[in-house]
């Protein structure tokens, strides 16, 4: 009877210790993962969000750009026509 007890104590001893180094692993592995996915996916979204400012900012500055360099132009041939209709320059 004896024998048996002690049988059966190590036995349980042995699954519990199982089942608890499974589940440790288990869950380390699931968290390990989940993070990784996690951080990877935040790297995405952070980059592909950068990178459609980035290009926003940079059409809008090309516009502005533009309308400097039309503007100045524009101004430019102004005054010099008005130079030349008031006979300013030689």
């Amino acid at each position: 009877m004896r024998r048996l007890v002690t049988k059966v104590t190590v036995t349980v001893h042995v699954i519990t210790a199982v089942t608890v180094h499974v589940i440790r692993s288990v869950t380390t592995h699931v968290i390990s993962a989940v993070t990784t996915h996690v951080i990877r996916v935040l790297t995405m979204h952070m980059i592909r969000a950068i990178t459609v400012h980035v290009i926003r900012v940079a059409r809008a500055t090309t516009r502005v750009l533009v309308i400097v360099r039309v503007s100045v132009i524009a101004c430019h041939t102004a005054y010099r026509g008005t130079a030349n209709r008031l006979r300013l320059l030689p």
